[in-house]
C-alpha cells in the first residue's frame, strides 16, 4: 500500500511538472502568413549607423561571456550601477513609432537619436541630438518614444527619468514630463519610464516600468490625471492581478483608442479603454512580449508582437487573442532577430521590426503587398 501511495504521488508530481512545462512552452501560429523580407531596407546615408559604431558580440559569444562570468562568481549582469547612472553601452534601436503618413520613426541608441524614414527606406529627417532643457539626451539611456497626431515627437530618456516633447521638425522643446535625473512615483516624477502613447485629444499614456510599476495618464499640457497600479505603483508594488504590473513596458492604441499595454514580466497584455478602465487580458502560453504594434488607423483587428521568447514576431487577432502568423528566430541572418524590441505596421500592412543587439530594422510585407511590388 505504501509503495502504491509513493508511486501515485510521484506520478502525480511528474504529471503536474509536465503540464506546467507544456503550458509554458512557447507556441507559434500554424503559418508565417506569407510575409516576405524586403532586402536592403532601409538605405542609410554613408557614415550613418544604428546603435554602436562597433557592434556588440553575436548571441553565442555573449552567452559564452556570461557563462564565464557565472563560473567565476561574477553573475550575469556585473556590479550594480551607482544611483542615477544609466548604462553606457546599450546597443541598437530602442523602439519604433509610425505616423499617419507611414513615416517610420527610429529611436536610435546612436549618434542620431531619432531617424525618420519613408516607406521606401529613405532617410527624410533626423534630430534629438541638441540640448534639451539644459541636458543633451544620452542615447544609451533612450527607451523608445512616439509621434502624436500633430507630428510632435516624444523621446523617452529612461535613465534620466524624463520624457521630452519636440516640435515636428525636432528643433524646439515643447514640454517635458518628469524631472531630469530625479526619480519618484508622483505626478512630476518617473522611475525609469519605458513606453508612451498619445490619444487624439492629446492625453498622454506613459508606462513607468523599469523602476516603478504603474501606467500614468496626463492631459495634453502634462497635468496628471490618473494612474493604474497596485498600491502606489512604486518599485516594490509588483502584482499579477487586474491593473497590476510587473514591468509595464510598451503599448499600442486601436481605432476606438483602447490601450493594449505590455506587462513584460507578467507575460501578458492588459487592455484598457481610453480612460484607463480595465477591459480584458490577452495571454499566449510561453511568450515574452516586449512591444506591440497596431496600425495607425487601427481598425483591421490585428496587432503585431515583438516576442523575446525565441526572438520572433507574431500577428495576433485582437478579437480572440489567437496567433495567426509567426516568423523569425534568434540570429543575425535575414529575417532573424537579436532582442527584437520595437515593432510597427503601416497602412499597407507592412511590418517593421527592430533589434537592440542586432542593431537593425527589417521590413516585412504580406502576400498582397509583395505580389504588387
Amino acid at each position: 500500500m505504501r509503495r502504491l501511495i509513493l508511486f501515485s504521488t510521484a506520478a502525480l508530481t511528474l504529471c503536474v511538472a509536465f503540464a506546467t512545462a507544456s503550458a509554458q512552452a512557447p507556441v507559434s501560429a500554424p503559418t508565417d502568413g506569407g510575409y516576405k523580407l524586403v532586402p536592403n531596407w532601409p538605405t542609410l546615408p554613408p557614415g550613418d549607423f544604428f546603435g554602436l559604431k562597433t557592434p556588440p558580440p553575436p548571441p553565442a559569444e555573449r552567452e559564452a561571456q556570461a557563462a564565464a562570468r557565472r563560473a567565476t562568481g561574477g553573475g550575469g549582469g556585473g556590479a550594480p550601477r551607482p544611483a542615477g547612472q544609466g548604462p553606457t553601452n546599450q546597443p541598437g534601436i530602442s523602439g519604433l513609432a509610425i505616423d499617419q503618413n507611414d513615416h517610420i520613426y527610429v529611436f536610435n541608441r546612436g549618434a542620431k537619436p531619432v531617424m525618420v524614414f519613408n516607406a521606401d527606406g529613405k532617410l527624410i529627417a533626423s534630430g534629438g541630438d541638441q540640448d534639451l532643457n539644459g541636458k543633451k539626451l544620452d542615447p544609451n539611456w533612450q527607451h523608445s518614444g512616439t509621434v502624436d497626431w500633430d507630428g510632435n515627437v516624444y523621446m523617452i530618456e529612461r535613465d534620466a527619468h524624463r520624457i521630452v516633447k519636440l516640435s515636428p521638425k525636432m528643433d524646439k522643446v515643447l514640454m517635458q514630463l518628469g524631472t531630469t535625473n530625479v526619480k519618484g512615483n508622483d505626478a512630476t516624477h518617473f522611475d525609469l519610464p519605458s513606453g508612451i502613447a498619445v490619444l487624439h485629444n492629446g492625453n498622454i499614456i506613459v508606462t513607468d516600468g523599469y523602476g516603478n510599476n504603474r501606467v500614468v495618464m496626463f492631459d495634453k499640457s502634462g497635468k496628471f490625471i490618473k494612474q493604474v497600479a497596485k498600491g502606489a505603483g512604486g518599485p516594490t508594488d509588483k502584482g499579477k492581478g487586474i491593473g497590476e504590473w510587473d514591468l509595464p513596458h510598451k503599448l499600442a492604441v486601436d481605432a476606438q483608442e483602447n490601450l493594449y499595454i505590455i506587462d513584460r514580466e507578467g507575460h501578458r497584455v492588459q487592455v484598457f479603454d481610453k480612460n484607463l478602465n480595465y477591459l480584458r487580458e490577452i495571454n499566449v502560453p510561453g511568450w515574452n512580449p516586449w512591444d506591440i504594434g497596431i496600425s495607425r488607423k487601427g481598425d483591421d483587428g490585428f496587432a503585431y508582437i515583438a516576442d523575446h521568447a525565441l526572438e520572433r514576431v507574431h500577428k495576433l487577432s485582437l478579437k480572440d487573442g489567437k496567433l495567426v502568423a509567426t516568423w523569425g528566430k534568434q540570429g543575425w541572418g535575414p529575417g532573424e532577430f537579436d532582442w527584437v524590441h520595437g515593432i510597427v505596421v503601416d497602412s499597407k500592412g507592412a511590418v517593421y521590426a527592430a533589434d537592440t543587439y542586432g542593431q537593425r530594422i527589417q521590413k516585412f510585407v504580406p502576400p498582397t503587398v509583395a505580389g504588387s511590388r
